[in-house]
């Protein structure tokens, strides 16, 4: 059974659009996963989120956990409409109740908030969940990637590779190769997602970069 949780060097990084490309990957192998948004901030009720989107790009079902409407992590957001708190036990119980395959996307990073004691890390940990890593392609995003295997290997967390992405523009050949050598033997890295406007066309070049990863 494939299960995954993508995570990003930050927030806006191209989690959504990596998370839609590994689930047309695993549909195209005849595994059609669930997409389960863990939770969606910034967003008011009724609006489409990031599982409705990843959902229909791949063309896969989705589900929302938990949503709140202030553009913050999770116990901002929840505290800012005097909502309960997201627990891990929670989010944990609901991804277990799912069967088959699945790709359950994170808020911006993986140590972000849910609440005083908990973040998105320990849903990795307590669901057995490995990370898919997005590191989003601009000045600063190897100190973020860096951190975030950090924090992987101390929670003993196996991430099963990452994706550079183009998000806001094709970016110099030279910082890719920096990049690249600096993760060397870190992170497992799938490709290099290109800039590309055309939601659809990214998905279905992204899929390529995960196809190895889901015939494991």
């Amino acid at each position: 059974m494939q299960r995954f949780f993508v995570t990003g060097t930050d927030t806006d990084v191209g989690k959504t659009r990596a998370t839609a490309a590994l689930a047309l990957a695993l549909k195209q192998t005849g595994r059609v996963p669930t997409i389960v948004k863990l939770v969606q901030t910034g967003l008011s009720p009724g609006v489409g989120g990031d599982a409705a989107r990843s959902g229909k790009l791949a063309g896969v079902p989705h589900l929302e956990l938990a949503r709140f409407e202030k553009a913050a992590d999770p116990w901002s957001a929840a505290m800012a409409q005097g909502a309960q708190e997201v627990r891990v036990y929670e989010l944990v119980d609901t991804l277990e109740s799912i069967s088959g395959a699945l790709i359950a996307e994170g808020v911006g990073g993986i140590m972000v908030p849910l609440n005083p004691n908990e973040h998105f890390g320990h849903v990795a940990v307590k669901a057995k969940l490995p990370v898919v890593l997005v590191v989003g392609l601009r000045v600063g995003c190897l100190n973020h990637a860096l951190l975030t295997i950090n924090l992987c290997e101390q929670l003993h967390v196996p991430i099963a590779g990452g994706v550079l992405v183009e998000r806001w523009q094709a970016v110099d050949q030279a910082y890719c190769d920096d990049v690249t050598r600096a993760l060397q033997g870190k992170l497992r890295i799938l490709g290099i997602l290109p800039f590309e406007p055309d939601e659809p066309a990214s998905v279905a070049a992204g899929a390529k970069l995960f196809a190895a990863l889901v015939a494991e």
